[in-house]
């Protein structure tokens, strides 16, 4: 091989690893935000194996033209950038997903009265309510026993075609979308919670109609054991309820990935 088949070659060697790096981060981006992959409790050395590993999984399918490659480091920066921002916001949606379902088990804690009752989350490691807890690990379960996670691997290997890399745009209409979308961990909360939180707010009236009645009566000793009883009974008797709203949230989670792969495309 003469020279010039050498630099010939040396230039496809390095295209091939700069989309490969371009590849990798977006990958990063989604292992780094997304449940369950971004768990604290996921060793570091797993996450990084999982993103190379899928990195050179999708390399035989993404062709680039080595012209298209930036020539300059800047440019291709930017472009590392904007591979990262794509597996960032996939991430990000669906981690406002889980946050949603932990804020309703908040919600529905600070009712029952466990407001000072709080444990340590592995995931954020700050403090949140037990009963918040307990619904995140049901609903990361839940996540895992329908195998969402494959399919999250799915989408995330298929937006390779849709978006290819160095093709990143970033549109003004984005920042509206992802607030459309951050205003669902309300809208999950509220779905998940419904039951629950209605249950105890009747609990609650009863216990004031009681107070007003039987003024003799100690409503704060009687009510404190009984709003933990309904709740806990309530908890259990509703999740055939929020199995099913879960798994109509969850096909609305991926609708916004769709969407915010969309948004990104060329």
């Amino acid at each position: 091989m003469n020279s010039a088949g050498y630099m010939e070659l040396l230039e496809y060697l390095l295209t091939r690893f700069q989309i490969y790096l371009l590849a990798v981060v977006r990958i990063g981006g989604l292992i780094a935000t997304a449940p369950p992959f971004s768990y604290r409790n996921v060793p570091v050395q797993i996450k990084v194996g999982l993103t190379l590993i899928l990195g050179l999984i999708v390399l035989p399918m993404l062709s680039t033209d080595p012209a298209a490659m930036p020539k300059d480091a800047v440019s291709y920066l930017v472009l590392l950038t904007r591979e990262t921002i794509v597996g960032l916001l996939m991430g990000y949606v669906l981690l406002l997903f889980f946050m949603g379902v932990q804020f309703s088990g908040q919600l529905v804690g600070l009712q029952m009265g466990f407001g000072i009752v709080n444990v340590l989350d592995p995931m954020s490691s700050t403090q949140i309510s037990i009963i918040g807890e307990f619904q995140y690990l049901i609903a990361m379960l839940l996540f895992l026993a329908v195998r969402a996670h494959h399919l999250l691997i799915e989408v995330l290997v298929g937006t390779f075609k849709w978006i290819p890399v160095g093709g990143v745009r970033l549109p003004a209409s984005l920042g509206e979308g992802l607030i459309r979308i951050s205003a669902q961990v309300f809208v999950t909360a509220i779905k998940l919670g419904a039951p629950m939180i209605v249950t105890l707010f009747l609990t609650s009236v009863a216990l004031g109609i009681v107070a007003r009645t039987v003024p003799q009566m100690n409503v704060f000793i009687v009510g404190f054991p009984l709003k933990i009883a309904i709740g806990l009974l309530m908890l259990g008797v509703s999740f055939p309820f929020f199995y099913y709203v879960f798994g109509r949230l969850l096909t609305g989670v991926w609708s916004d990935l769709e969407g915010i792969v969309g948004a990104l495309s060329p």
